[in-house]
């Protein structure tokens, strides 16, 4: 549950790719602005929708019985990597699992924002906010083969080491970096987790509402949780004037068990920010297991395009040494990419973002400074003026994990790796409830896919009882 993603497949009519073959589809047919429909695969060629909508007068009410004290029924709270493993696995094991998505779109920090008018119906300007891009390591790379594509290109990839400080720098050296191993999804980052999502059988899916753990039936000993959308906040509505429109649709559902595979520091604190609203809803035990022993950070992306199309000698650049700026890439090199405009995603220095409480439009002046004086180094020449420019807030850094692994280098080169081995899962058996992500485990999504799997294991041997 990361950056807000604009490239999401859950609207009325859409088509979502099974996971029988390429060409296997499945009809996704959700209520125009209530994003409460329950989306079902059978897991063949044979796909089914069961259409399962609200009144408009009173909440929407899945109530299953406990059977025998045993799990059958989870409800996992959040879409990413991690989200999607844990229900992959359980639908496999033929558990009834439902998802809440707290966005419009499926995969978390894998996730790209179309910026045109047309929102995703325009692919002109399409911006990868989080991961930029993916070396698939464990179960996750079996997982996402069919929805990605190599990317950079031999040669395409540089390190570029500059030196100096913010009144004054260069750039001192240039290098290849290997380029084998890497990927991104096709044709956007969004695309991997509509593909994850297709593989879990039977899942019931909400997307676009705020999960809200309400507590337990003192009689039935199940979950109560309720997802909804809350009313925007102004920076909200200003980059998605569609949230005004706050719908009346409750959902509500009774759950054996509920998985939160989010932000650790959200599982804990919960989020005070407009339609993400949502109260801690950790039990005491998660809250031991994880309290100060998972940490993340606050970075500035930069989204820049030109309406002519710049002689770049590169694709994708890792930057160290520059005060400002740690990565450049041109996505608009990316494959099934619209060419132009030509568009660019730009992350800050950890440095730079921690320097001072940056508003938007600061970073939009500033930010861009800094990257038009990097190109006009790099290019030799003057940039043109960009014709688009807007800043986001990218706020799901992870810097500490309970494996005690350590970063390497700064988001999004320290997202590439893989945690060898188990790592614990974070299941409080008697609360049967669970926490989630790569927290757990490292600093990619293949370690959040690896921890969804983890915590899928923890939550069958509860429902093996």
């Amino acid at each position: 549950m990361a950056a807000d993603q604009d490239d999401t497949n859950q609207e009325r009519g859409s088509a979502v790719k099974s996971n029988t073959g390429s060409s296997s589809w499945r009809k996704v047919s959700l209520e125009a602005g209530t994003g409460v429909e329950v989306c079902r695969t059978d897991g063949d060629d044979n796909m089914e929708t069961d259409r399962r909508l609200p009144s408009q007068s009173k909440p929407h009410q899945i109530s299953r019985p406990a059977k025998a004290g045993a799990v059958r029924t989870v409800c996992v709270v959040g879409g990413g990597p991690s989200g999607l493993a844990c229900c992959r696995a359980l639908c496999d094991n033929g558990l009834e699992v439902t998802l809440v998505q707290e966005s419009r779109g499926l995969g978390g920090k894998l996730c790209t924002k179309f910026a045109g008018k047309g929102g995703k119906e325009d692919p002109s300007l399409h911006f990868d906010m989080g991961v930029q891009l993916l070396r698939p390591a464990g179960a996750f790379a079996e997982a996402v083969k069919g929805a990605v594509a190599p990317w950079p290109m031999p040669g395409r990839f540089k390190k570029i080491c500059c030196s100096g400080d913010w009144q004054r720098w260069q750039i001192n050296s240039t290098a290849d970096l290997p380029t084998d191993g890497y990927v991104v999804g096709t044709p956007s980052m969004s695309s991997i987790g509509r593909h994850l999502a297709a593989q879990c059988k039977d899942l019931v899916l909400h997307v676009d509402r705020t999960a809200h753990v309400l507590g337990k039936n003192p009689r039935t000993g199940q979950w109560q949780v309720e997802w909804k959308r809350e009313a925007a906040n102004g920076g909200q509505l200003k980059y998605r004037p569609e949230l005004a429109d706050v719908p009346t649709e409750v959902g509500r559902g009774f759950f054996d068990a509920v998985v939160l595979a989010f932000e650790a520091n959200k599982i804990m604190r919960g989020c005070k920010s407009g339609y993400k609203m949502v109260q801690a809803s950790a039990t005491p035990e998660l809250k031991r297991r994880i309290g100060g022993k998972t940490k993340t950070s606050q970075m500035w992306n930069l989204m820049v395009a030109f309406d002519s199309e710049l002689s770049m000698p590169w694709d994708a650049a890792c930057i160290e040494g520059h005060p400002s700026i740690s990565w450049v890439a041109v996505d608009s090199s990316k494959p099934e990419r619209a060419k132009v405009p030509q568009c660019f995603m730009v992350f800050s220095t950890q440095a730079w973002a921690d320097w001072k409480q940056w508003g938007k439009r600061e970073v939009e002046r500033d930010l861009l400074h800094e990257f038009l004086g990097f190109l006009q180094q790099l290019l030799g020449q003057k940039p043109p003026k960009p014709s688009f420019v807007l800043a986001g807030r990218w706020g799901n850094n992870t810097e500490t994990v309970l494996t005690g692994d350590k970063p390497t280098g700064e988001f999004p080169m320290r997202a590439l790796g893989h945690h060898e081995g188990q790592a614990e899962a974070v299941w409080d058996a008697g609360g049967r409830m669970g926490a989630t992500g790569d927290w757990t485990r490292g600093f990619s999504a293949s370690d959040a896919y690896s921890a969804g799997l983890e915590i899928a294991d923890s939550v069958m041997a509860e429902a093996e009882h």
